[in-house]
Order: C-alpha cells, then structure tokens, then sequence
C-alpha cells in the first residue's frame, strides 16, 4: 500500500453480505489473486469464495480532464456509481447481479484506481451469444426495454455486451450490467430519449428492426416512423465513431477523447 498522507481510500462494504469483513479493503493489493474474466481499458476478475463467485471489476484512471471532475465532485467515481444504481436497479424490480461494496483510491486528492464488487451470475449469456430463438427472444426483449423506459430506468450502453439473458421453456429474462452509465428519474423516460436508447442492441439491421417495431408496440408508438429514427441515429453514430477512431490517433488526442492515463498491466 502506497504510504503518507497523500494516498487516501473510500471504502464501502455491504454488512452482512456474506463475504470476509476486510474483502473490499483488500482488493487493491489481491486483486491480481482472481481469474482473469475481461481485460481491456478495465479489467475484470473473478475470486472463489466458499464456494460462491465475486465479480471485481478494476476501472482504469480516467483521463485528466474527467480524473479532474472526479476529483472534485463534480462527477460521482465509475465504481461508487455502478454500486448505487445496482441498489436502485434491484429496487425498482429490475435484475442486475448484487452489490458488495466499492473502493475508490485518491492519490493526492486525484482519483486513481477504483474497484466495484458484485456477484458473479451462472447460467446467464449475453445478447450477442444468441443464435436461436430469435424472434420470440426480441420480442420479449422489446417488451422488457418497454418496461424499463417506463420505470423510469435507461442503460446509457445498451449494447449486446451488457445485455444478459436466462431462457427456460421458451420464457426470457433478462439482467443488465456494465451499469456506471445509466439513467435513473421517477418518471418515464421520454418517448424521444427512448427510441434513441433502442440503437445499439442489435448488431444487425433486421434484427433492429424487429425490436423496434415490437418496441414501438408495447410502448404504443408510430411503429414506421420509430424504425426510421432509430435507424437514421444508428447510421449517423457509426459514421461519427469512424471519424473519432480516425482521431484518436492524432497526437494529444487522448486529453479530450476520453483515452485512460493508466489501466491494469
């Protein structure tokens, strides 16, 4: 542990929660102890417990302008976040895998690594893994989404990724991760907010059209001028992303294209 009075650490553990009492506070110096799930800009580990599976998620330094806007308040920590829309998520009835607890470190009052605990879901697979049951899949999907919106609940990412879904005698749920960016308010989500949310979940066109159709039914919408926005927004955001690729390989970009100052080795 990096010593003085420079270094600080947040730290919140769930009571009760069935894990050591020091777990969380732990994580920084045994976190290369777990399996190895996922490792990109974040990394992903997996520990046994007593038989049980502990999903720790390390998120990177951010970038200097948004370590900054951490740093002093002005945004809440990725792992604070993600910990506290789990809870609102499970409350408001919707599944994503429970909370443990989080640590952010500080090092001279600058956020570094922060740490986000959670159980490790069996017998879930994401969106993109499936290949059958398709249309009965997107249609229960689109109903699903349709009573998220309503909650008043959006997944800023709503992507194949962070879909995860259960099927059993032709029935499917579904449970949300990845969920630091996400919306929460006590009212319905806009209809226009909406259907630019129903972008990203399907890689393939007709299967897009599909849901939102579907979508646009459950949510009783203009089922033709819904697939027509959500299409025209999907096809200007790849255009845009290809133009951001090409500019994040300018020198310096990473200061104002969100690139991470530092990630797990």
């Amino acid at each position: 542990m990096p010593n003085g009075n420079a270094y600080t650490r947040e730290i919140y553990q769930v009571p009760n929660a069935g894990l050591p009492p020091d777990f969380i506070k732990q994580l920084p110096e045994q976190f290369t102890e777990g399996r190895i799930l996922h490792n990109a800009r974040n990394q992903i580990r997996v520990y046994d417990f007593a038989g049980t599976e502990i999903n720790v998620k390390k998120f990177c330094i951010p970038p200097i302008v948004n370590r900054i806007l951490y740093s002093i308040g002005w945004r809440t920590p990725k792992a604070k976040t993600t910990f506290l829309n789990a809870q609102e998520i499970l409350k408001r009835g919707f599944q994503t895998p429970r909370p443990f607890g989080y640590i952010i470190e500080r090092s001279k009052g600058l956020i570094n690594f922060s740490y986000f605990a959670s159980e490790q879901v069996q017998g879930v697979a994401t969106l993109r893994q499936n290949h059958t049951h398709i249309e009965p899949m997107i249609d229960a999907l689109a109903e699903y989404t349709a009573r998220l919106h309503r909650a008043g609940l959006m997944h800023k990412d709503y992507t194949p990724g962070n879909i995860l879904y259960q099927e059993q005698d032709g029935k499917f749920d579904f449970m949300l991760v990845d969920i630091n960016r996400f919306r929460i308010q006590q009212t319905p989500i806009g209809l226009w907010r909406s259907i630019s949310n129903l972008m990203q979940p399907f890689e393939n066109d007709e299967h897009l059209k599909m849901f939102v159709k579907a979508y646009a039914k459950y949510r009783k919408i203009n089922q033709t001028l819904a697939t027509f926005h959500v299409l025209f927004l999907r096809h200007t955001r790849n255009a845009y992303d290809s133009v951001k690729r090409a500019l994040k390989k300018l020198p310096g970009a990473y200061i104002f294209l969100n690139k991470p100052l530092g990630k797990e080795d």
